[in-house]
Formats: structure tokens, C-alpha cells, sequence
């Protein structure tokens, strides 16, 4: 049995330079490792993750490295180009973090899947929230019915105590 947060490491024939060590996660593999050029490339089976899943999870790491996403044959290939040059440690450390970062946007997938309705309704409701000046429909509920009366100056919804509605540049304070 396998020690947590202890992976396999094997060597690999490689071209390029770097330690030519390939290690092996459970799902995603690193395919070569050069710090001197500051690259790295994994690859991972095609029938793991969803290609939105892949995406996703690939804009995370925009920030830190220039990607590239490819498919070859039955897997998908992952290619980071780092912004800044790192050590052979901090790419096996962005390696797990896209891995981990894939598991995340899976279950943001798969959560997003099994209640899609659900978020169908919230916006819809938001959406006849934000329209609550339009005239309803006739026939429909006083449940659906504005929550502001847009003709009642008497509520004080426009009332600005704090003065926040007020410009900021003087120059334009002159003109109300």
C-alpha cells in the first residue's frame, strides 16, 4: 500500500535537458519537465474529465504560465510555458495543483449538472426582480407583484442621506 501524498516516480527516456525523472499520478501524468526552458507537459486520458472540465481548469493557471491544451490519440496533452523561470520542485507542485484544480472543476461540473433547473429558476426569478417597473401580465399573482412602487416619492427609496449620489468632481456638482 501506497503512502498518502507519495507518488511513483519513473524513469523515462526523454529528448531535452532536465532531470528526465517522469512521475506518475493517479491521473495525470507528466509527460517532461524542463526548468532550464521553463516548461511542462502532462497528459491525461481523454475519458477523465469532461473538455469544459479541462478548460476550466486550465484558466486557472493563466496567471502563472502560457498553456496550451492538445489531444494525441486517446489522451489529452497539457502544455505550460511559465511566465517566470520556477525549479524542477515548483513544477511537480503545479502539476499536482492542475490536478487538483481539475477535481475542483469537475465537481463544479457535475454540481452545476444536477441543479440545473434550480439555477434556471434563480435567474428567472432575478431576472423578473430587475424588471419589476414592467406592467405584469394580467391574470398573473400579487406574489409576482413590484416590491417598489416606482410613483410613491413617499418611501424614501430616493432619498440620499449620505449624499452618495452626488458627484465626485465639483464641477459636475454645479449641474443638478
Amino acid at each position: 500500500m501506497e503512502a498518502l501524498g507519495v507518488r511513483n516516480t519513473h524513469i523515462r527516456p526523454r529528448t531535452g535537458s532536465g532531470s528526465g525523472r517522469v512521475r506518475t499520478m493517479p491521473n495525470v501524468q507528466i509527460e517532461t519537465l524542463d526548468p532550464a526552458t521553463a516548461t511542462l507537459t502532462l497528459s491525461l486520458d481523454v475519458g477523465l474529465y469532461p473538455r469544459d472540465v479541462l478548460y476550466a481548469a486550465a484558466y486557472v493557471f493563466l496567471d502563472r504560465a502560457y498553456v496550451l491544451l492538445d489531444r494525441q490519440d486517446a489522451r489529452f496533452v497539457v502544455r505550460f510555458r511559465s511566465k517566470r523561470p520556477l525549479d524542477e520542485a515548483t513544477f511537480h507542485a503545479m502539476a499536482g495543483e492542475f490536478e487538483n484544480e481539475l477535481l475542483a472543476q469537475a465537481l463544479r461540473h457535475r454540481v452545476v449538472d444536477a441543479n440545473q433547473r434550480i439555477i434556471e429558476d434563480v435567474v428567472a426569478v432575478a431576472i423578473a426582480g430587475a424588471a419589476a417597473g414592467v406592467d405584469p401580465e394580467p391574470g398573473s399573482s400579487p406574489a409576482h407583484a413590484p416590491l417598489i412602487d416606482l410613483d410613491d416619492q413617499s418611501d424614501g427609496f430616493l432619498d440620499d442621506p449620505l449624499e452618495i449620489a452626488r458627484p465626485f468632481d465639483p464641477a459636475k456638482q454645479d449641474t443638478e
